[in-house]
């Protein structure tokens, strides 16, 4: 339900909100960080390995990187 039956007003008009949860729903919360859970352990352990920045804040990620864009472009597909 929270996932799919999402609905916003903007001026006078109601819309369906068609993917992805309501923002500033708490539940909506809890599900980002259950699906970044495993995502952000991975990304974060290979980051250390080579002593680079990685920061979270609900779903939004900072990272610093050094290595070549494809080994990054690699790294995301993995994860």
């Amino acid at each position: 339900i929270v996932i799919k039956d999402n609905a916003f007003a903007y001026g006078e008009k109601i819309y369906k909100q068609t993917t992805g949860g309501a923002m500033g729903s708490s539940f909506t919360l809890t599900l980002a960080n259950i699906f970044m859970s495993e995502w952000q352990t991975k990304l974060a352990e290979e980051q250390t390995k080579t002593g680079e920045l990685y920061g979270r804040y609900i779903d939004d990620v900072f990272m610093t990187w050094n290595r070549s864009e494809e080994e990054l472009r690699k790294l995301l597909d993995d994860v």
